[in-house]
């Protein structure tokens, strides 16, 4: 056989086992990275936040009687889960905790036996109150004597009274640590404090380079005004009856079942859906015209859209609803890219839809 054929030969023959070619064999590599944080990555966050949790609060004592009878908060009881998901380059904290404190009265007195114990809890912290105080309860041990539960009520109504605030603040800077990323975000802080230190260690500073000439600035580029829909359909009402859907809050709590905070006046906020939805009153033509700055909760933070609704009767009794929305995010906040479609069916389903039902305004 000819040398090129011998060569061909060569390459269709199975290497065997530790005899491949290095630059073929895929190996654990140490630069082998998510680069920039880029494809899905979760990490489990139960084990960190139970330290951090420790940290906070086991070996704390608070002082809840004059008497010089304190409270020594002994461990920390956390349950359920906490993780953080990258994709993209973001941070996507979720948890579901449950945590209790156990504690035990210590007294200052060698003559003052009667202690009791009890347990400080967190009954829900969940990504979706991340913006809200923690919630405490103080639950006390029980006992058959008369004067322990005397003094138990009496140290769980100064423990809250005393130090609730404490307790509340400590929690709300755990969570607010868990959702800027946890563990992740601790990483990436140690991976910045080393290389600053590597620099730091280095001798002498490299001696500097030529300057380079300034390139020219570049005209600031125009906000992307993002895409947009329309919408438009008939009511059996007056105009009026529309318009109020959107400036009473009363008719908006009856039709979306949830807390919603309405002021119908130029410059100020509205929120539906608990929250949800929120943005603010732009322009207000009774009855005739209604312009809002619009966001979902789920868009990236500060991205607000233009809705522009109008109101309109062909004739007596029927009232055409037109409503143009610009500036939708192609993505949400967690890379989903369906953003303008579930925007177009949340206004067809869950708010004008909801009306006809709410009101009878018809098909």
């Amino acid at each position: 056989r000819s040398a090129r054929e011998r060569e061909r030969g060569r390459g269709c023959e199975m290497a065997k086992l530790g005899e491949g070619d290095a630059r073929w064999i895929v190996d654990d590599r140490k630069d082998g990275t998510n680069v920039n944080q880029w494809h899905w990555q979760e990490t489990d966050c139960l084990e960190w936040s139970k330290q951090k949790l420790k940290a906070c609060f086991v070996g704390k004592e608070l002082v809840v009687l004059d008497q010089g009878k304190s409270v020594v908060l002994e461990s920390v009881d956390v349950t359920g889960e906490a993780y953080i998901n990258t994709r993209k380059g973001k941070l996507i904290a979720g948890y579901e905790l449950k945590v209790q404190i156990p504690f035990k009265t210590k007294s200052n007195s060698s003559e003052d036996g009667s202690q009791v114990e009890g347990k400080v809890e967190f009954p829900y912290i969940g990504d979706e109150n991340k913006d809200e105080d923690a919630e405490v309860t103080v639950v006390m041990g029980a006992t058959d004597n008369s004067e322990r539960r005397k003094l138990a009520d009496r140290v769980k109504q100064m423990l809250l009274s005393k130090h609730k605030s404490w307790l509340v603040s400590e929690m709300n800077a755990f969570v607010k640590m868990l959702s800027a990323g946890g563990p992740a975000l601790e990483k990436g802080s140690a991976k910045t404090t080393s290389s600053e230190q590597k620099k730091s260690n280095e001798g002498q500073a490299p001696p500097p380079k030529a300057a380079k000439p300034k390139p020219k600035p570049k005209p600031a580029a125009a906000k992307t005004s993002g895409k947009s829909i329309e919408l438009r359909e008939e009511f059996y009402c007056r105009p009026s009856d529309l318009f109020e859907c959107y400036m009473d809050p009363n008719r908006v709590r009856a039709y979306t079942g949830s807390d919603a905070k309405i002021v119908p006046k130029v410059g100020e906020s509205f929120s539906l859906f608990n929250g949800s939805i929120e943005g603010k009153q732009i322009e207000i033509v009774q009855n005739e015209r209604i312009v809002q700055d619009w966001r979902s909760s789920s868009w990236p933070a500060g991205v607000f859209s233009r809705v522009v609704i109008t109101f309109s009767s062909p004739s007596e009794g029927k009232t055409i609803m037109q409503l143009k929305q610009t500036g939708i995010p192609e993505e949400d906040n967690y890379g989903n890219s369906n953003t303008v479609d579930n925007t177009y069916q949340g206004w067809r389903m869950q708010i004008w839809g909801r009306i006809r039902q709410c009101f009878g305004f018809g098909c």
